[in-house]
């Protein structure tokens, strides 16, 4: 009996001591599996540490979130950011600026595996994901937000739609956008709302005049699709 206690306290004491280290941060989704990711302090004589901690079916996944010496000065910054298949850690030198970057996905089984890695790097890397704000990818931004894009929407675009698709109440119509990399926007669509091809025709012409959209947003260039909820 004393046997097995101490065979289960030596199974549960490294547990203990990874929950005791370390502190959740997210739980994030790739290719449908989920992961936890933790924030974990590691010190010795020399360095303390900040982890990223990833437990994975293989091995543990560690990468440096910041790192400083033992005058306490800050030699390393690391961060991550994700897409739907990958996780990328960039960890920066702060003395060299140098970058090194790491990519990770799931295989088949789920289990996080390096298929990426790129070191001494002079500037973040082309395939690193956009900065994400409020959990969201950024897009295309109009000039002047939100409430000037809707002010330019109730000004140009519901005058050309039939009054009978307008009500008081929101449905659930969307007018997507394409924004090119220049910030000119040309119309695709109104979903679930069944509009005239003379009525597009207009659209098509309104939107090719509208003012040009911010495709430089967080630090990155961005284009592509962009939903402006209608009412109707």
């Amino acid at each position: 009996m004393l046997k097995q206690l101490f065979t289960i306290s030596l199974l549960l004491s490294p547990l203990f001591y990874f929950a005791q280290q370390t502190e959740l941060r997210e739980n994030v989704k790739l290719k449908n599996f989920n992961y936890d990711i933790y924030l974990q302090n590691k010190k010795d004589q020399s360095i303390s540490k900040e982890l990223y901690v990833i437990p994975n079916k293989g091995d543990t996944i560690k990468e440096n979130a910041l790192v400083k010496n033992a005058s306490s000065e800050e030699t390393h910054r690391g961060f991550y950011r994700m897409n739907d298949t990958e996780i990328h850690f960039i960890v920066i030198d702060l003395k060299s600026n140098k970058i090194n970057q790491k990519i990770y996905s799931p295989n088949k089984k789920g289990s996080l595996k390096l298929i990426k890695e790129n070191l001494d790097l002079s500037a973040y890397p082309n395939d690193l994901p956009p900065k994400f704000k409020d959990n969201k990818p950024p897009h295309p931004e109009f000039e002047g937000g939100e409430t000037s894009l809707y002010q330019w929407v109730e000004k140009n675009i519901y005058p050309v739609l039939d009054q009978k698709y307008k009500k008081k109440d929101s449905g659930n119509a969307v007018m997507v956008l394409d924004i090119d990399p220049k910030g000119s926007a040309s119309f695709v669509e109104i979903r679930n709302l069944s509009v005239t091809e003379n009525i597009k025709t207009k659209l098509i012409e309104i939107i090719k005049k509208s003012p040009a959209w911010k495709t430089k947003v967080n630090g990155f260039e961005v284009s592509g699709m962009v939903f402006i909820p209608i009412e109707y």
